[in-house]
């Protein structure tokens, strides 16, 4: 832990006894360390006011803009913001936002978003499907999937209906097909 760090976590008081006392220490002894416990109480000073905060409409905005801007890729990758792309309507009850799609391999990365009681109809696959479930359940035939399964239907395979009872958000990837 950097002496920055240790003085916010000072002054926000999430040091266990033992590094409380070790800092209230350095305090006396430390003039430099002394000075960032000051400027980070400071800082937080105005937390411990009570007044509620008026934050500006703009403001989320705004930062989300500037992390986009100060994003840093990697050559050769993509990156896909959690805010990016678009949902695309397939049934009712259903939408998808394809995160990769690679021609070539007639291959597709999406998150499908099911609602409450949606159902997607039975389908034959012409390469494995994978299916990695973020949230929800999904329940396909008898099989109930859970928030951190992850299933494979291998090629050649059919699906049975899949449906949700709570509703479900997962990551799929499988063979290209039209919406």
């Amino acid at each position: 832990m950097t002496d920055e760090e240790r003085a916010s976590a000072y002054v926000l008081g999430t040091l266990d006894a033992s590094e409380r006392d070790q800092c209230g220490r350095r305090i006396v002894e430390d003039i430099g360390f002394a000075a960032l416990v000051t400027a980070w109480e400071n800082r937080l000073a105005p937390l411990a006011l009570g007044a509620e905060a008026v934050i500006p409409d703009h403001l989320l905005q705004s930062i989300e803009a500037r992390i986009d801007q100060s994003a840093v890729e990697l050559p050769g990758t993509l990156t896909l913001r959690a805010g990016a792309g678009d949902w695309i309507d397939v049934s009712p009850g259903l939408k998808i936002k394809i995160m990769n799609r690679v021609e070539a391999l007639n291959r597709q990365t999406f998150m499908a978003w099911l609602q409450p009681g949606a159902e997607y109809s039975d389908h034959d696959h012409d390469q494995d499907e994978e299916i990695y479930m973020i949230e929800g359940d999904l329940i396909i035939g008898e099989l109930v999937l859970k928030t951190g399964d992850f299933h494979i239907a291998r090629a050649g395979r059919h699906h049975p209906v899949h449906r949700t009872k709570t509703g479900c958000l997962c990551l799929i990837s499988q063979a290209i097909s039209p919406l």
